[in-house]
């Protein structure tokens, strides 16, 4: 059988950096997974920029479909990670919002998320990971299409 040598090393860098992580943190009291953890950093992120996020926002960031966000969703409402509150101006929106426990956990991750970055790029120039960031963007796109 064909082993896809970019998908496979793909594949392969998302086991190690989550076993990284997984290694690093333990387990978060809230079981949270590690694309919860991405979640929280990205409304976290919009939160602090003053900008509302909504189910759609995170299916297009993360190119997950609506039925597996709207789940994943309600499984981080169920486990106090965010709460989803809705707009005076769309009684059909309601935006995700983060709880304290979650912005307090967010903070001690924080500094160790950078540490993992950091481990990441040793030994890549500014220019290489330019070059890896374009070149996935570019690889994302081809997947999407």
């Amino acid at each position: 059988m064909y082993r896809d040598p970019v998908g496979h090393r793909i594949k392969t860098l998302n086991n190690l950096i989550k076993r990284s992580i997984d290694k690093v943190l333990g387990g978060r009291p809230d079981h949270a997974t590690m694309m919860h953890m991405w979640i929280i950093g990205f409304v976290q992120e919009r939160q602090e920029q003053g900008i509302d996020t909504f189910q759609k926002d995170i299916e297009n960031e993360f190119s997950i479909n609506r039925s597996t966000t709207s789940e994943m969703l309600k499984l981080m409402c169920k486990k106090g990670m965010i709460k989803r509150v809705p707009v005076d101006y769309d009684a059909r929106l309601k935006k995700i919002i983060l709880t304290k426990q979650s912005c307090d956990f967010n903070k001690q991750l924080d500094q160790t998320m950078k540490d993992i970055h950091q481990k990441l790029v040793i030994g890549l120039t500014e220019e290489e990971i330019q070059t890896f960031i374009e070149i996935t963007d570019k690889i994302i796109e081809n997947v999407k299409q």
